[in-house]
């Protein structure tokens, strides 16, 4: 046996080992996009499909009632008179869209827990156990790329738009929603402010509203039905959402009342500065946008949902023209209305 011979074990020189790290980390930085792609395409899709129930439950409401699903209600009749408040949208426990359609998306329980026909938004939340069920969070109301929480604290800087809901005494946040109902084009929250001066509503769900497919003259393949609101908007704009259930605020004084002006957009929308658009105040939670890259999903009264683009044809409109149909002159602006009678064009 020869003594002399040492064996000599290989191993990793420290250069080595750095390149192969250097390597390892180029890798994963080329990954990472394609991941993230990957993961943002299923939640988009999730979301379309979300976006399908809605407009199956909002089809099968229609098949059971003979209309579409009031944007939300209000106790308050709306008067015509142009003074406010016309349709008191600061009055307690008022429900939204969502909870009429709630027996047709697999939540008959929740439903008749909150016994609308008997019992309002702010007395059921006085009630601690149907309190904790409203604030349980829904898969299909909520966008997976939306970055908000399970619950709406949305509150404007000007205390103007208000998510937050109250039973008269206490105020809760109950669960957040990314989607809701198309309720007119312009900039105004017709009819829910001084009708005299905004006219009526030419979209699909608003205060008190009852329309039927057959007041959809331009067609249902023409009219959206329902959007998406981001509480989020591309993780640093907070726009508000909207819930699930409904609203409630203030009923004490005509001051409170304007204070919670925006109570309802957390049921409704309206196509205001188009689609993502941040022009900063309270005026974003009134329309629709979403974290999805370049747009946002609509679904529209034929049930079919669309991804509409960020730059799809839009010239904002102002109320003074609210009650002209016929003015309407964007694509945006004829798919959120039922009955103008314009040719919408590609979308």
């Amino acid at each position: 046996m020869n003594k002399g011979r040492m064996k000599i074990s290989s191993g990793f020189t420290l250069i080595e080992l750095l390149v192969v790290i250097a390597i390892i980390a180029i890798l994963i930085a080329l990954l990472l996009p394609a991941v993230q792609q990957a993961r943002e395409a299923a939640r988009r899709s999730s979301c379309k499909n979300n976006m399908k129930q809605i407009g199956l439950a909002m089809h099968n409401y229609h098949s059971a009632h003979n209309t579409f699903p009031p944007g939300y209600i209000t106790k308050t009749a709306c008067n015509t008179t142009g003074v406010w408040p016309a349709c008191n949208m600061g009055e307690l426990g008022v429900y939204g869209w969502a909870t009429f359609v709630l027996p047709f998306m697999d939540q008959a329980p929740l439903y008749n827990l909150l016994n609308t026909g008997s019992v309002t938004l702010d007395q059921n939340l006085a009630n601690a156990t149907v309190r904790q069920a409203l604030q349980k969070p829904m898969t299909v109301f909520l966008c997976p790329s939306d970055p908000g929480p399970n619950l709406n604290d949305y509150e404007s800087a000007s205390d103007r738009y208000d998510f937050n809901v109250t039973d008269g005494t206490t105020v809760y946040q109950i669960a957040r929603s990314n989607y809701v109902m198309v309720a007119n084009a312009w900039d105004s929250t017709t009819p829910a402010v001084y009708r005299i001066q905004y006219g009526p509503a030419h979209g699909i769900g608003f205060a008190n509203s009852n329309i039927r497919f057959r007041d959809i003259t331009d067609g249902t393949s023409n009219t959206l039905l329902a959007g998406e609101r981001a509480y989020i908007y591309k993780t640093a704009n907070k726009v508000g959402g909207a819930n699930v259930i409904g609203f409630s605020g203030s009923n004490n004084t005509q001051s409170s009342s304007y204070a919670r002006k925006g109570n309802g957009l957390a049921a409704i929308g309206l196509t205001y500065n188009g689609i993502n658009a941040i022009v900063g105040g309270e005026h974003d939670v009134r329309g629709f946008s979403s974290n999805h890259v370049g747009g946002a999903h609509f679904v529209f009264c034929d049930g079919s949902v669309h991804f509409l683009s960020e730059n799809i044809d839009y010239k904002k409109g102002t109320v003074s023209v609210a009650t002209h149909v016929q003015d309407i002159n964007s694509t945006f602006q004829r798919l959120a209305v039922r009955d103008d009678g314009q040719v919408v064009g590609e979308f």
